[in-house]
């Protein structure tokens, strides 16, 4: 068995406290096609733990058979900083209690580093550049210094992603279907067969790549942002790079798990990661929209959140989606202010009924087919 544990230890930041990272490795390292799996970098979102959870054993057995042709590696929760920001009985793991940063954002670009170090050799030779690529990523991460216990995480998390041939970053919404975040340039090829295996009901991709330094950003737009930077050097899309948003942050039992991890471990087998038959791929259930196609709705004022359609909906432009109440206002009617879509779509996103709302607070996201004049240049990375 080739099955491995190891814990990356991260500097102590307050007198008698330390925290570390659980790495699980399958296969022989350096061995391709390379996987790199990691769950709850907002540490408060765990149905990507529990199917991990449920994938591990399933790696345990494929890895004792010697199925494991590729080299898998599983960060099951991935952020033991946020994993530990508690607070009146609730837990806050999506911002750093030291800075006040997304744990998702401000991730490393390494495309300067690597295009100084080896840009003058990339050619004609897509399988050479590819290795000097790697090469020179790994040499940047190491001699980087972080000075503190978040910046160590993401050098030491990067040296393990920065090379793999699939990245995997494993998140959940508040409220929300199964909806992935990709580049364009990974669509159809590997990122069409990626969202039929896990059955994502939308897929929104960045074009042509996403600007945001999210882990799965920086990993996979690190290929894309060379190949802009050298364009006679042939540099392939190397790393399929992907958000995975497994739902709601309630939406963690046994069964959604082990489905889950069924179809997880289904896409390794069809990337030739772990021998075996992947079977036909399922049906596709949504094709990829833009994300300047994305309607986000805000809400105008204060008060309780009410849906009229539910997630996973066709909507049509014009549609109430949800509204706002005012619990003050004797109104009735006339106390709620209704927040209607400006595109068709899914709504693939939002809050549960009863939540609060505030001005200018996200309340829906729909996935629309055509690019939106309102949303041309934003993200949609609204915090």
């Amino acid at each position: 068995m080739t099955h491995k544990k190891s814990t990356i230890q991260l500097p102590t930041m307050t007198p008698g406290t330390s925290r570390g990272i659980a790495v699980h490795r399958f296969g022989k390292p350096g061995a391709r096609p390379k996987v790199y799996l990691q769950a709850a970098i907002h540490a408060n979102e765990l149905p990507g733990a529990m199917a991990l959870h449920h994938l591990m054993p399933m790696l345990v057995e494929a890895d004792r058979k010697g199925l494991v042709k590729g080299e898998v590696i599983v960060v099951p929760t991935v952020n033991p900083i946020g994993l530990a920001q508690l607070s009146g009985n609730n837990h806050l793991g999506r911002y750093d209690f030291l800075g006040l940063s997304n744990f998702n954002r401000n991730w490393l670009d390494l495309s300067g580093a690597v295009a100084d170090s080896v840009g003058k050799q990339l050619g004609a030779d897509a399988q050479k550049n590819v290795a000097l690529i790697r090469g020179a990523a790994q040499k940047a991460l190491a001699a980087m210094k972080p000075q503190n216990e978040l910046q160590t995480l993401r050098v030491e998390i990067m040296k393990l992603s920065v090379d793999a041939d699939i990245v995997l970053d494993l998140h959940c919404d508040m409220d929300a279907v199964l909806h992935l975040f990709i580049s364009r340039r990974d669509w159809p090829g590997n990122a069409q067969t990626l969202a039929a295996d896990l059955g994502a009901e939308a897929t929104l991709y960045n074009d042509p790549y996403p600007e945001a330094l999210t882990f799965s950003g920086v990993n996979g737009a690190l290929w894309a942002r060379l190949a802009d930077r050298f364009p006679e050097a042939a540099i392939p899309q190397a790393c399929t790079s992907a958000t995975v948003e497994y739902r709601s942050q309630h939406d963690v039992s046994h069964e959604l798990g082990e489905s889950d991890a069924r179809n997880l471990y289904r896409h390794l087998v069809r990337r030739g990661i772990i021998s075996g038959r992947a079977g036909k791929p399922p049906q596709l259930r949504a094709d990829a929209t833009p994300i300047a196609g994305m309607d986000v709705g805000y809400s105008p004022a204060t008060g309780i959140l009410v849906y009229h359609v539910p997630k996973g909906a066709m909507v049509r432009r014009g549609t109430a989606v949800c509204e706002v109440i005012d619990p003050a206002d004797p109104r009735g009617p006339k106390a709620r202010k209704q927040i209607v879509a400006r595109s068709d779509g899914i709504l693939f996103s939002g809050k549960q009924n009863g939540k609060l709302a505030w001005p200018g607070a996200v309340v829906f996201r729909i996935a629309g087919p055509k690019v939106l004049a309102h949303r041309k240049g934003m993200s949609g990375l609204d915090d």
